[in-house]
Parts: structure tokens; sequence; C-alpha cells
């Protein structure tokens, strides 16, 4: 693991506020352009030609027309390559994917650090005791110099969860492979 960058969890957040994101309704026949969603993210942009729409459940990319592989859905985003950009791109394609039949239910409010623990745990909600390591979100680049960036998501709905997501970008581009698997379980 090299060039280890820790973060809060706010910097999961979307911190630019232009207009509020389209509105995705269940079996909506219509196609919603999604291209505006990467202005809400400071540190990314879409290339030039490419476009990402939402259309009977799935958000696929376009580019000059052309309709991309799902495997290739970031692929056309650009950014500073900064750690920040990677944690970005990553909250980014999860944002995309609430505009899908397949939702991951990543949302940056769900991204948990240890302040966030602290405060769950002095307000009575934290039922997983103490913890050894810490849940703050990491940059870093993997043996392969691929960037990654691993967080941890808390939910609540029914049992509480902790779930955790390693996310590996492309050595040249923002392509990304995703893992997600629960780390933690109480019913």
């Amino acid at each position: 693991m090299k060039n280890k960058t820790v973060f809060r969890r706010e910097a999961a957040a979307k911190n630019i506020r232009v207009f509020p994101p389209p509105i995705f309704f269940k079996d909506c026949p219509k196609t919603i352009d999604l291209s505006d969603v990467i202005s809400q993210y400071s540190q990314l942009r879409l290339e030039t030609g490419w476009h990402i729409f939402s259309s009977r459940g799935q958000v696929y990319a376009v580019v000059n027309g052309v309709k991309v592989s799902p495997d290739d859905l970031l692929a056309g985003v650009n950014g500073d390559e900064s750690p920040l950009s990677y944690l970005q791109a990553s909250v980014f394609y999860h944002h995309l994917m609430e505009y899908s039949d397949h939702k991951t239910g990543v949302i940056s409010q769900a991204i948990i650090d240890d302040d966030s623990i602290a405060q769950l745990d002095l307000l009575g909600h934290w039922n997983f005791g103490s913890q050894k390591r810490s849940f703050n979100p990491i940059f870093f680049y993997d043996s392969l110099m691929h960037p990654a960036v691993i967080f941890f998501t808390y939910h609540q709905e029914g049992m509480e969860v902790i779930r955790k997501h390693v996310h590996r970008f492309s050595y040249e581009s923002y392509k990304l492979k995703i893992l997600q698997r629960t780390w933690a379980r109480i019913s």
C-alpha cells in the first residue's frame, strides 16, 4: 500500500451544489440524461462527446453516439488524479447506480469514519462494540500501482450492517472495478 491518504466521511459528499439531481421513477420509460450529475463533484469532468443516461433500470454511457460497455461506464471520466478525485469517482459511480435497478446502497450519508462511530457510540446507537481498526475512507496505490479507494457504509434498515466497499481503478483512467461485502451484521 503506497501513498496512503486518509479521509473523513465529509470528503465523500458532493461538494458543488448547482441544481437538484434528476428525479428517478422506477419503471419510467423515459430516458434520463445523467451527464450533469458529475458537475456536483469538483474534481471530475466527462470527456467531450461522452454522455451518461438511465433508461428502463439501466445506466449506460454513450460516446459520439455509440453505446459503451457497462464495464466502461467511468472510462469517460476525467479528473486531476488526486486522491480526492478517486474518492469522488467512487461515490459518483454509486450515485449513478441509484438511477438503475442495480442499486448499491451507497449514499454519502451512509459512509462512516471513526468520528461518526464515536458519535453513534456516544448516543448509544453503535451496537458493534469497540473497533480495533479505522473505518476512515482511504486512498492508496495497490501493489500494481492501480489507484484504490476503500470505505465502509453503515446501514440500519432492518438489521444493522457494516459493508466494506473496495474500488480499484485502471492504471491510466477512472475505469473501475468494485468489490462489496458485508463486514459485520447484527440482527
